[in-house]
């Protein structure tokens, strides 16, 4: 990148329809010690930019290409830079918002050569053409089938980064071939949504005696028995405090008891019905 006084990558076509780096260089280690350090030699130069959650944000994608001279094989190891949401990069200057564009721009056309190559079992020469990451996979993606494909996606554990791991998890998903199955969305039992409670006026006859046996511990039990059986919770949200007393015997303090708890029960459903909304 220029403006960190990196060469720009420049890419020559091959004669097998594949790309080569200007300027590469071809090294042969010999021990897993001299291939270490040619890595970490590449890794160094690596675009990096700090970020609110990593001071070291990879800010361009990093190829590394493995030929296998004894069984002729090719292994291509791929890290690549993560996507940016417009939301995520608002704040940032030109210049970063630029290269985040680029960025989503490289991995949506990496995406395509994919579903192309899961989908039709190879990948058209215009579709690994359209960014410069595709050209230098140009290699897996002209031997179609033949080629193999691993994803690993780095995910956080905190639960402030959930909708980030979503995307990452998203993209890995897309990059696997598997972009078009369908969300399943399960929710724990620790997190259900409660039913909404009925209100008293709508009970049954059979509800409305449930709830006289059950409530305040039984102590209104025998109400059931002074009711008619055809008693709605329509009927019961009209008592009015001197009826309750009436069925309470004549006792001015238990109806007024029952009274009070019966509208304590409206209105404890009608703020709990409220508050679900």
């Amino acid at each position: 990148r220029r403006h960190n006084l990196r060469p720009e990558l420049r890419l020559q076509q091959q004669g097998d329809g594949s790309y080569a780096a200007d300027g590469a260089a071809d090294l042969y280690p010999s021990t897993p010690e001299e291939l270490c350090t040619v890595m970490e030699m590449a890794q160094s130069r690596r675009a990096t930019s700090a970020t609110d959650a990593n001071s070291v944000s990879s800010r361009s994608h990093a190829v590394c290409s493995l030929r296998l001279c004894q069984s002729d094989g090719h292994l291509m190891l791929v890290d690549c830079a993560g996507t940016e949401r417009k939301k995520d990069s608002m704040f940032h200057s030109k210049e970063r918002q630029q290269e985040g564009a680029e960025i989503n721009a490289s991995l949506h056309a990496l995406k395509e050569c994919i579903r192309h190559l899961t989908t039709e079992k190879r990948v058209p020469s215009h579709a690994y053409r359209a960014s410069s990451l595709t050209k230098v996979l140009a290699d897996a993606f002209i031997r179609g089938s033949r080629a193999r494909l691993a994803v690993v996606c780095t995910a956080a554990p905190c639960a402030t980064d959930t909708e980030h791991t979503i995307a990452t998890l998203r993209m890995g998903m897309s990059l696997g071939g598997r972009g078009n199955e369908k969300e399943e969305k399960q929710l724990l039992d620790l997190v259900q949504k409660k039913p909404r409670l009925v209100h008293p006026k709508q009970w049954t006859p059979e509800q409305v005696l449930d709830w006289l046996v059950a409530v305040n511990g039984g102590q209104f039990r025998d109400l059931a028995d002074a009711i008619p059986s055809n008693f709605t919770g329509q009927m019961l949200v009209r008592l009015t405090e001197n009826r309750c007393v009436q069925l309470c015997g004549g006792s001015e303090r238990r109806g007024r008891k029952f009274f009070d708890i019966l509208h304590e029960e409206i209105h404890r459903v009608e703020v709990s019905r409220k508050a679900s909304h």
